[in-house]
């Protein structure tokens, strides 16, 4: 299975909640596996300034993360995204199943 981790920072001016309902109406996209969408809980601590949110969401390939990847949804809400956002992190890694 891969997982694909997607974190970012909210541009200055906008809002947390209109990225996470951006991104929620990718929920539904085949080929996914598992979804878990969530903003940041709970105030900066030592660790430094903490994501505003995550996103995590698995394939059983690399084949599936490219069709989700390129599917016309998926560039249309990235191209609404970038501005909302001032810095991402990505993640993709191969994860052992239990």
């Amino acid at each position: 299975m891969l997982r694909h981790i997607f974190m970012w920072q909210v541009a200055e001016g906008c809002d947390n909640q209109e990225i996470i309902d951006l991104l929620d109406s990718l929920k539904g996209l085949e080929p996914l596996r598992s979804w878990e969408l969530a903003a940041h809980q709970g105030e900066p601590n030592e660790n430094g300034r903490p994501w505003d949110g995550v996103l995590i969401s698995d394939f059983d390939d690399w084949v599936g993360l490219e069709e989700y990847s390129n599917h016309p949804l998926h560039s249309q809400v990235v191209e609404k995204l970038l501005p909302m956002v001032s810095e991402r992190a990505v993640v993709d890694f191969v994860r052992e199943e239990a």
